[in-house]
């Protein structure tokens, strides 16, 4: 079969860009089971620091992948990609020396690390030799990428691990691809036994687990494989549970959510949130929020409840309970008092016309857990000032909402309940609250009226019966602060010199596990030992800023490095050289800065339990693709000057969301499935058409003064999104989303004011090519020198049909 150039290498592109997406996901599944969830969000930057590393290298070595060999060495890199991942996937699937161990676990990113890297390298390569295709070629990558995620969906279904073996076979297939491409004249042939290997060898792998399974992941957090009896992969985690002991089953989530399945014989032993219903027993109707193995749909059901709403956002935990343990729970969730929705609690209250007695959020999240800073970066919309008072809007008169953490939680849930209670229109936030607790987990009961002295008697005997600590109560908050942090309209004021932070969470900034003050974090990251038992989530952020700063400064010197070992026939080129590289890597960081704050809030606008992830991520990678598509049309001369409108328009756009998006995402909430989904599409859609312009348009304007200097423009970009991604979600932690939206409004000004000048004529950069290595560039952009290579061919594929 005989394919164009143009064909294969599009081809090949697009199936390059799903396989490390799908690699990316995959990859994010595994390590936050094996490592905890901080690890996923440091293994989506993976794919920049390899594409930041591959586009360095091509920078370094042009020789790595040009004609005539071009699609031969993409070939050889696509099919060592397919290899790479799955070294990468057996090493994960081993057993460590010792869970978190830095040895082991900068092992692990290197071999993680090392696919993204191959692939990138093969990726620059393709964009360095065909600058003049960059608009359809960015479409094709996008819309790859797109269907990567796609493909995630289902393939996580079978298991994270199978979902990487399926990157490794889209990988050997984008080979396949190039393979087919270097079958013309005059182009050297790709290495066919090598492609071949990769392509049947992955293939046999996930056929071969498939038909009896082999690969499992070895070393998973706070679960003994003796004691598990079912393992399932959810598109959102893995979810394991214990074999049933003592009348109880547990259900883990990535290790650290754990909810029980009680036998349907057994007698729910009692929990701090059962205080719900020491005021009205029987009286409904009941909301869980949270339900999980149904613990307390089961004690609502023995308080004599005969309406229970159960909310569940995890759609594996439902199918669990109505398949395997349906027998063992009781078939709990098709009684015909239980009422069971799937979705976001927080978006179910702002639907429901319902008004409840009780509302009940429970933890699944242990002390040790909240202990460590594991789950810092994990946002909790729910426990906001702004989640609380929707749960207050949707309680009957009398009704109370109670919310159960580790009891080391409890000052900083009194803030926020009190400040919910204030913008209520509380006059006493002190008179609304009472907690007790247990076993190292509190329960704070909030109600919409004032707690009569007959309310409180009640409670504290319910308290002594049920041998709970009393924790907060209107006459007796049991620690100075407590009482101060309720009747404080500023947390700040109220305590400090508090050690945490105890100001209540906002939809702006809803990290309420994450627990560091903004003045006490130069001294938190100083101190290394205790960041990383203490703040884990906070130790792989800065481990990840640290990385992608070094890499980003060391490729933004190899220019410097290069001009010393072939010292350039002049320096005219250097200014303008800066300003190439400073535009690349400003879109980079602000791609990345805004994509944390409009895809994370477009998530929550899309009502597709479970799918959201997906579905979010196809609509912002095809839009991005169509705003490149759109400037094909644009000439070289003028490319600089819609750069320049496009950052700015972006620039504008990001500080309007830095007002608007939080309190529009909070509205959307509200509305019916369909008009959030309309609103998250558009939102993403109009963020990704206007920024997808802007990497095709300087591409652009490189190609046509420098194309030696493509490739590290792309590796800076990648890697300042990298460093993107670590400084955003600091900035959204400490000072919130609205800081990160003006954050990345600052880069993209920076964009707009260093767009790279048209070339003024030939040689305009000449410099970047002859410290590269290379001869300077001539004619049009993306067609080599005459005379280069023997039998040296059109740099840009041709545009032959498939034969």
């Amino acid at each position: 079969m005989r394919v164009s150039q143009r064909s294969g290498l599009f081809s090949g592109v697009a199936a390059l860009a799903c396989a490390t997406v799908l690699l990316e996901i995959a990859l994010s599944r595994m390590n936050a089971a094996l490592f905890g969830q901080p690890h996923a969000f440091v293994t989506l930057a993976l794919s920049l620091v390899g594409a930041g590393l591959g586009g360095a290298l091509l920078y370094a070595a042009p020789s790595l992948a040009r004609p005539p060999a071009l699609f031969a060495r993409l070939a050889a890199l696509s099919s060592l990609a397919s290899g790479a991942t799955l070294a990468a996937i057996i090493l994960l699937a081993q057993r460590g020396p010792a869970p978190g161990a830095l040895p082991w676990l900068a092992l692990v990113y290197a071999a993680s690390t090392a696919p993204f890297a191959l692939a990138g390298l093969a990726l620059a390569a393709a964009i360095r030799h065909a600058a003049a295709e960059m608009p359809r070629l960015y479409l094709l990558d996008l819309v790859g990428g797109s269907l990567g995620g796609l493909a995630a969906a289902a393939a996580l279904r079978a298991g994270a691990p199978r979902a990487a073996l399926a990157a490794a076979i889209f990988f050997a297939v984008a080979g396949v691809f190039f393979f087919l491409g270097s079958r013309r004249e005059g182009e050297q042939r790709a290495p066919g036994g090598l492609v071949a290997t990769f392509v049947l060898g992955s293939a046999v792998l996930l056929a071969g687990d498939i038909g009896a399974p082999w690969l499992r992941l070895s070393g998973l957090r706070r679960a003994t494989p003796d004691r598990t009896e079912i393992e399932v992969w959810s598109e959102r985690s893995l979810i394991t549970v214990d074999r049933p002991r003592a009348g109880a089953a547990a259900v883990r989530i990535d290790g650290v959510a754990v909810s029980p399945i009680l036998d349907a014989k057994a007698t729910p032993p009692h929990q701090p949130e059962d205080i719900a219903y020491a005021l009205h027993r029987d009286e409904g109707p009941v909301l869980v929020v949270g339900a999980g193995g149904g613990r307390d749909v089961r004690a609502a059901l023995k308080a004599g409840q005969t309406d229970v709403v159960a909310v569940e956002g995890e759609r594996g935990v439902v199918e669990l309970m109505r398949g395997k343990y349906a027998e063992l729970s009781g078939r709990l969730y098709d009684k015909p008092e239980v009422r069971l929705a799937l979705g976001d609690g927080r978006s179910f209250v702002r639907r429901t016309p319902l008004l409840f007695r009780n509302i009940v959020i429970p933890s699944a999240e242990t002390a040790e857990v909240a202990a460590t800073g594991a789950l810092a970066l994990t946002e909790s919309r729910l426990i906001t000032v702004e989640g609380i008072g929707d749960f207050l809007e949707r309680l009957q008169p009398e009704g109370t909402l109670v919310v159960t953490r580790p009891e080391g939680d409890l000052e900083r849930l009194l803030a926020v309940a009190a400040a919910a209670l204030r913008r209520a229109g509380a006059a006493a936030p002190n008179d609304h609250l009472f907690a007790c607790g247990a076993a190292q987990r509190t329960a704070l009961l909030v109600r919409r009226t004032p707690l009569a002295r007959a309310d409180i008697d009640a409670l504290r005997r319910h308290c002594r019966r049920h041998k709970l600590a009393e924790a907060f109560a209107p006459d007796r908050p049991q620690a100075p602060i407590r009482a101060r942090l309720v009747a404080a309209a500023d947390a700040r004021a109220a305590a400090p010199d508090a050690a945490t932070d105890l100001t209540p969470p906002t939809d702006d900034r809803p990290f309420f596990s994450y627990a560091v003050p903004a003045r006490r974090l130069p001294a938190v990251l100083g101190d290394w030992r205790a960041l990383r038992a203490e703040h884990k989530g906070l130790f792989v952020l800065a481990s990840l800023l640290a990385v992608a700063s070094v890499l980003f400064a060391l490729a933004a010197l190899l220019p410097r490095l290069a001009a010393r070992r072939s010292p350039p026939p002049g320096a005219v080129g250097t200014p303008r050289r800066a300003r190439a590289l400073a535009f690349f890597a400003a879109i980079g960081a602000g791609f990345t800065l805004v994509e944390l704050a409009v895809f994370r809030h477009a998530l929550l606008m899309l009502d597709l339990p479970s799918h959201e992830l997906p579905a979010a991520l196809a609509i912002l990678l095809v839009s991005a693709g169509l705003g490149g598509l759109l400037t094909a049309r644009v000439t070289p001369g003028a490319a600089a000057g819609v750069s320049a409108r496009a950052a700015e328009a972006l620039a504008v756009a990001a500080a309007l969301a830095a007002v608007g998006l939080v309190p529009l995402a909070r509205w959307s909430l509200g509305l019916g499935s369909f008009p959030r989904a309309l609103l998250a599409v558009a939102l993403l859609a109009a963020f990704g058409l206007l920024a997808g312009s802007l990497a095709p348009l300087g591409v652009k304007l490189v190609a046509a003064a420098a194309p030696a200097l493509l490739p590290l423009c792309w590796a800076l970009g990648a890697l300042a999104g990298a460093a993107g991604m670590a400084l955003g979600a600091l900035c959204a932690m400490n000072l919130g989303y609205s800081a990160l939206l003006l954050a990345a409004g600052i880069a993209y000004l920076v964009a707009a004011v260093t767009v790279p000048p048209a070339a003024a004529g030939e040689g305009a950069l000449d410099d970047d090519a002859a410290a590269a290595g290379a001869p300077p560039a001539r004619g049009a952009a993306g067609a080599l020198p005459a005379g280069e290579a023997a039998g040296a061919r059109p740099d840009v594929p041709e545009a032959a049909p498939v034969a």
